[in-house]
């Protein structure tokens, strides 16, 4: 008869989150996304989908000093529509705050400048793009 030290009990699995940090030098923001997505199947090659383990590319952005105005919108918009995505009520305030900047850089030409009012019923547009239709809108 066993005793219990014999019975081998399995040890469940904890995830852990790695962070990795990769610098590229490509030519382009395309260039930098194909290197990131093999990067992204080479790790996947190292582990066990079964168990699963996963590789996702959460950023792939430019390290450069001179950001253009429209790449800072864009970097500014996707995250505003993460935050939304999370349906977290501090996060999506956060959202309208940071669509209340878009807002701001996108239509003030100069600090004198009296821009348009911003529209709070524009968020709950972009929310339900976003949180219903799977949209990821950049507008």
């Amino acid at each position: 008869m066993p005793s219990a030290l014999d019975v081998v009990q399995p040890v469940p699995l904890q995830a852990f989150i790695v962070t990795l940090r990769c610098v590229v030098n490509v030519e382009s923001a395309v260039d930098a996304d194909m290197v990131s997505e093999r990067l992204r199947t080479i790790c996947l090659d190292h582990l066990d989908e079964e168990e699963g383990d996963q590789v996702i590319v959460t950023q792939v952005t430019d390290s450069s000093i001179n950001i253009h105005p429209t790449e800072s919108l864009v970097v500014l918009k996707r995250a505003r529509n993460v935050l939304i995505r999370t349906r977290i009520k501090e996060c999506y305030d956060n959202a309208r705050s940071l669509d209340e900047t878009i807002h701001a850089l996108e239509h003030r030409e100069s600090l004198g400048d009296i821009m348009p009012t911003y529209d709070y019923g524009r968020l709950l547009e972009l929310a339900e793009a976003i949180l219903q239709r799977g949209e990821n809108p950049l507008d």
